[in-house]
């Protein structure tokens, strides 16, 4: 293999792995938002239904599992607010 293939191959390497770390960061964020749900707001109870919510929080779970980080976390941040909590930070 010659220099300008190695140095093709590594920078392939590099291009790829940079949104891929970036997913990853992404989904932890959708795992620290909906874990802070079900600990803080999952368990209220609106005139005796589902808690509040609840349909955001799931929506934006799967969403979050689905790819599309950005509009789960969304519904997920919506989850939070809804309940009467704040946000947490990243």
């Amino acid at each position: 293999m010659t220099r300008r293939q190695v140095w093709s191959v590594l920078a392939t390497m590099i291009a790829l792995g940079a949104p891929l770390a970036a997913q990853a960061q992404d989904m932890k964020r959708c795992e620290q938002l909906a874990a802070y749900y079900d600990r803080y707001g999952g368990g209220r109870v609106s005139e005796g239904r589902m808690p509040v919510g609840r349909l955001e929080r799931e929506l934006g779970y799967d969403e979050c599992r689905k790819g599309n980080t950005a509009g789960g976390a969304k519904l997920l941040e919506e989850a939070i607010r809804r309940t009467g909590y704040n946000v947490p930070p990243v």
